[in-house]
């Protein structure tokens, strides 16, 4: 039972969006259905902690408090705490229309041609470099594609000037559908580019934390989608114009603006903008045949570019590109006549005869008003009655789950979601049996590593037990040694001061420590004198000349391999390819340590634990994988770094 809870708790936390909320979700709803709190205490801690950060206007609250409802349905669809935490029909309809308010007075920014070009080149040549979110950058112009749809998306080459493009962000686990992608320069090019980010950078831990495919998406967003967006600014600022609403987000407004110049390039001129754009950005729904419905719901968010001439006229011409590229080809949603979208036609007058009736004719114009719909979709219109209270709560509803548009839009949108909640539910036993194979097997793979890693470990054990006998009589040696080198120190310091007590010069000691008795003068010619005795403090044993070199070779060896590590990852960020990198590992610091005397391993590994994260830093902006050091000419790069940046003489000795 515990189990179970935890399972279904740790899902409603999931549906918050970040991660106090979902701390909140995990605490207080766990706390209301055990009954240790009522439904009142649960919508009052709600208002404080929303009071308590400052979100203190339904516009800052509303996505937090849909989070919360949807925490709620996961518990009981018809809680009754979701009518105190929810906004209000009326607020949900005030924010609605700000919201289509602030669409409709949004300016088109217009694009320039010359821009375009000089913005696709640089995006082209930004795929070439080896920081991985130089490559972000450019495939956000190029494809349109977040980071996370990058890095968890499918991607095959479909055409010299196309991708095929699965598992998108915005579709559910279970619809696996396939759509083509045009591509702003060479498929082939652009793939490459794909393939090096999935290779180079490092999901695998978010992955085995086994989260639902939406936090995963969000979790890799987090991590690496900030550095792209800093890239986007820093290379296209001065060539894209922002948003009127100065909406900073900038590897969203490139899915506008990718939208935008693939269509003026590419789509065919019979073919509607708006629908060719709905096609290569997977705005559709999945009919249960499993046909594609375009879903315009989204489509004012990406109309906020067009291309112009620079006089603020727009230029509307479609597919300037076709038959101009070597290999384009229209893609397969609109290529052939029957596949293609159609011409718009208008409809031909009907007759009516005499005999009909008023109640007929009005029926028949109802019907004959629609809106034409194209032959591919074989979709027609009607209107429905439809109780203006009911219209209200369906606006209320959808803006509560983030779909705005036209009433057909709203009971699209809301027939799609009914669909996929019972597929989902029909599926999620099956995937609960796979995730947890999934989650078996990498348990057994851990637990094979440990073994094979405890079995390494007990043959190191062996092996210096079997020395610690020799080393254990070494030291005695080295001990006794010691002091009979202090007890000699101690006579000899002793007779010193006796004799220059006495006036007379300093004792002689041969090599093996024998004193020679200095001569003496006659009898008569010394005076008598009293010679006091002399207590000579015996000196303090000293530490073993041996311990204290270890301590200062290893205090040296540590700065030493410091500066190499410096010398290395300043050699990297100065190289324009990775041919010439250098993965940072004791082998290397070994290496050029041996040309300055640091090759202390303790020192080594010492050095290297705590300067961890910015070795990280280097090897995954760069995308230097573990193997990468054998595709590098080592032995010239190590001469190199020690010529030009230790500046040793012996600089050729380096070898790997």
């Amino acid at each position: 039972m515990s189990d179970q809870t935890s399972d279904w708790l740790d899902v409603a936390a999931s549906k918050g969006s970040t991660q106090w909320l979902q701390q909140f979700i995990y605490t207080f709803l766990s706390r209301l259905e055990k009954g240790q709190i009522t439904v009142q205490e649960f919508a009052d801690e709600f208002e404080s902690e929303l009071a308590s950060r400052m979100l203190d206007t339904p516009k800052r609250q509303k996505n937090y408090r849909s989070n919360v409802v949807q925490a709620l349905k996961i518990l009981d669809a018809e809680h009754p705490a979701i009518r105190l935490v929810t906004l209000t029909t009326d607020e949900y309809r005030r924010l609605n229309d700000e919201q289509r308010g602030r669409v409709a007075q949004r300016d088109t920014q217009y694009l320039h041609p010359d821009a375009i070009s000089h913005m696709v080149k640089i995006a082209e040549n930004l795929l070439d470099s080896d920081e991985w979110s130089d490559v972000g950058a450019g495939l956000a112009v190029l494809i349109g594609r977040r980071i996370s749809e990058i890095l968890l998306s499918k991607f095959s080459l479909k055409t010299p000037w196309s991708l095929n493009f699965s598992q998108m962000a915005k579709k559910p686990d279970d619809v696996d559908v396939t759509i083509e992608i045009p591509t702003l320069a060479p498929a082939a090019t652009v793939l490459a580019a794909i393939e090096k980010l999935q290779s180079g950078l490092a999901i695998a831990d978010l992955r085995q934390q086994g989260a639902a495919s939406r936090q995963l998406k969000q979790a890799v967003n987090r991590r690496y989608s900030l550095a792209v967006a800093q890239k986007c600014d820093e290379y296209f600022s001065s060539l894209v114009p922002a948003r009127s609403d100065k909406d900073n987000l900038y590897t969203h407004i490139f899915r506008a603006v990718y939208a935008t110049i693939a269509a003026h390039w590419f789509c065919p001129p019979n073919v509607p903008e708006h629908q060719y754009k709905a096609e290569i950005q997977g705005h559709f729904t999945l009919t249960e045949a499993s046909e594609k419905l375009p879903n315009y719901a989204a489509r004012s968010n990406y109309d906020d570019y067009s291309i112009g001439d620079g006089q603020g006229n727009r230029d509307g011409r479609l597919g300037i590109q076709l038959g101009q590229l070597p290999g384009l080809e229209v893609i397969a949603a609109f290529k052939s006549p029957s596949a293609s979208a159609p011409v718009v036609t208008e409809p031909e007058p009907v007759e009516l005869p005499d005999s009909e009736a008023p109640e007929e004719i009005r029926d028949l114009i109802n019907i004959e008003e629609g809106p034409i719909m194209t032959d591919t979709s074989k979709l027609t219109t009607k209107r429905p009655h439809i109780y203006a209270d009911d219209l209200e709560r369906l606006s209320a509803l959808m803006a509560h789950e983030g779909v705005t548009g036209t009433t057909a839009d709203l009971l699209h949108a809301l027939l799609d979601e009914c669909e996929q909640r019972r597929v989902a539910g029909e599926k999620a036993q099956i995937e609960t049996v796979g995730e947890v194979a999934q989650t078996f097997n990498w348990f057994t793979v851990e637990i094979d590593k440990l073994r094979a890693r405890v079995d390494e470990l007990q043959a190191e054990r062996d092996q210096l037990t079997a020395q610690q006998s020799s080393l254990t009589a070494l030291s005695q040696l080295q001990a006794e040694n010691a002091q009979l080198k202090a007890q000699l120190s101690e006579t000899q310091s002793q007779l010193n001061g006796i004799q220059a007590l006495l006036g007379g010069a300093q004792p002689n000691a041969d090599v093996n420590g024998n004193v020679s008795p200095a001569p003496v003068a006659p009898a008569q010619s010394v005076a008598p004198q009293t010679v006091p005795s002399i207590h000579v403090p015996a000196a303090a044993p000293s530490p073993s000349p041996k311990t204290k070199k270890a301590s200062r070779d290893q205090g040296g060896a540590k700065a030493k391999v410091e500066s190499i590590i410096q010398d290395i990852i300043n050699w990297n960020t100065a190289q324009a390819s990775n041919d010439t990198r250098l993965r940072i590992s004791v082998a290397v610091i070994k290496a050029l340590g041996s040309l300055v005397g640091a090759t202390y391993q303790p020192a080594i590994m010492e050095v290297l634990q705590e300067q961890e994260a910015t070795i990280d830093e280097i090897h995954q902006r760069f995308m230097i994988g573990n193997r990468h050091n054998a595709r590098v000419d080592k032995d010239r790069v190590l001469q190199s770094i020690a010529r030009d940046y230790m500046g040793v003489p012996n600089w050729q000795e380096a070898k790997y």
